[in-house]
């Protein structure tokens, strides 16, 4: 005799509950693990990209062969990843040796706050604030931090390789799974579905950040803000987070402009400027090239964002969009799914992601 329906949901929703509760236990004690791991899908995934593209290119009506090509994009992808940590560490280092120098335009800096508010109350609560925060042992934990990162660059560079051996083997094993599941040809048209949504996306959103990281150190570099390599990376790296990130990439040069010109009014030039490419990129450049290819509620996009930003920090905040929409695409394939899926999205309309379109009936 079956149970009460009653007992049944929620016996249900207690196996859900342990396992939700499992899942997170998991990402978060081994995340030292997982991170690494999570970083090495990145590159691998870039590579396979960047192989792609130089697929593309023929010599005398030959195409490269598939080993030189995978041997062309690590080479590129190894010494774009190399330069940009090397310029990285490279400017931290000159923010420490500069310190002194910053440190000194601290009290104009105060003087200034002191004669718009008119409160010295207000003004040695600074001081004391600002005496309070240590900024050289931050910064040198940072550049300690980056230079110990070697151990994690050899477990992911151990990871890839992995991948890269396991690639051409992984796909004759997707198709024995898909035999012993609802059909090989369904199976491959989700896999079709998950990689076209994701490449278009982190293509797109690689050029888009690309192009706001070069305009905003052409800006940076014209009103004189000191290391704009860097901040231009802070600005393309933090434009893959959705929402907050450009805000915050556009807040940290500003704030930085302040101590080194020691006036509060190159926080407003600074800020106007980048702010300004921000939004002239973000809102009317991206939507036209990337226009509604993800189809993801916003509301859905930001409870992510703040759940892996929580559990693994910025790493987690770059993966959520990915991670939320390669969930949509899987759960619209079947019909007791089907409506979390339309909740997910931003209009409803999931018949893009549907590898039948007539299933659009069912559930």
């Amino acid at each position: 005799m079956d149970a009460p329906k009653p007992t049944k949901d929620l016996r249900i929703a207690a196996n859900w509950t342990i396992i939700i509760a499992g899942v997170l236990l998991f990402l978060i004690y081994f995340k030292a693990l997982l991170q690494p791991f999570a970083i090495a899908l990145i590159i691998w995934f870039l590579i396979n990209q960047l192989k792609y593209l130089i697929g593309l290119v023929t010599i005398k009506k030959k195409r490269i062969p598939a080993p030189l090509r995978t041997a062309i994009s690590i080479l590129i992808i190894s010494g774009t990843f190399y330069v940009v940590g090397d310029l990285l560490v490279v400017n931290l280092e000159q923010i420490i040796n500069r310190l002194p120098q910053y440190e000194l335009k601290q009290d104009k800096i105060l003087k200034q706050i002191s004669d718009y508010v008119q409160r010295d109350d207000i003004t040695e609560r600074l001081n004391s604030w600002v005496d309070s925060i240590e900024v050289r042992p931050i910064l040198s934990g940072l550049v300690n931090s980056l230079s110990s990162m070697l151990g994690s660059i050899i477990l992911i560079v151990i990871y890839i390789v992995f991948l890269l051996l396991e690639e051409s083997l992984f796909s004759k094993k997707l198709k024995i799974l898909a035999k012993q599941s609802a059909g090989e040809q369904d199976f491959a048209d989700i896999l079709q579905k998950v990689n076209t949504a994701i490449s278009s996306y982190v293509n797109i959103k690689t050029l888009i950040s690309l192009l706001t990281g070069v305009m905003s150190y052409i800006v940076m570099l014209v009103i004189g803000v000191d290391f704009p390599v860097l901040w231009a990376f802070i600005i393309f790296l933090f434009n893959f987070i959705p929402y907050v990130g450009s805000f915050v990439a556009t807040f940290l040069p500003s704030i930085f402009a302040v101590v080194q010109f020691g006036s509060l009014w190159y926080f407003v030039y600074v800020f106007i400027a980048v702010e300004t490419v921000q939004i002239l990129v973000g809102n009317y450049i991206e939507p036209r090239v990337m226009g509604r290819s993800l189809n993801l509620s916003p509301l859905v996009v930001m409870i992510t964002l703040t759940f892996w930003g929580l559990i693994w920090g910025v790493l987690g905040m770059i993966l959520s969009v990915p991670i939320v929409s390669v969930l949509t695409i899987v759960l619209a394939q079947f019909p007791n799914s089907r409506k979390i899926a339309i909740m997910l999205s931003e209009t409803g309309d999931i018949d893009s992601y549907l590898v039948h379109k007539e299933a659009k009936n069912t559930g």
